[in-house]
């Protein structure tokens, strides 16, 4: 049995290399997937099938480039807080480097809930 902490440093190294079936599985069929206003496809998405193949690829369209890089993992009983930042090169050609916080709720080994924290302007500027 994998602790919180675990199974979100998994989850990342997953979804850094595209390993599909290991992140979904590491998420719940209902998992709420909550991203700033101001962000991208912003808002919150409920399922992970809309989570994974309709936010994250409707994103990701607006980017050459896009990566979240985790710094730190902060575990506090059934919440894992990710610190890290968002970079990469948006269609216009324009770079960013911005920091993000991501909040998990893990429930039975499962992830139920993300919440994105970010500076969304600086995203919004690169998309200009």
């Amino acid at each position: 049995m994998k602790t919180n902490l675990e199974i979100i440093q998994s989850f990342y190294d997953a979804f850094k290399n595209n390993q599909k079936n290991v992140y979904l599985e590491l998420c719940d069929e209902n998992i709420e997937w909550s991203v700033m206003e101001g962000f991208p496809n912003g808002g919150i998405h409920v399922g992970r099938n809309k989570v994974f193949d309709k936010y994250f690829p409707a994103m990701l369209k607006n980017f050459e480039e896009f990566h979240a890089t985790p710094d730190e993992f902060l575990s506090f009983g059934d919440k894992v807080i990710v610190l890290g930042k968002y970079h990469g090169i948006s269609k216009t050609k324009k770079k960013f480097d911005v920091e993000f916080s991501h909040v998990y709720l893990i429930e039975n080994q499962k992830i139920t809930r993300f919440k994105q924290y970010t500076d969304t302007e600086i995203i919004q500027k690169s998309l200009e």
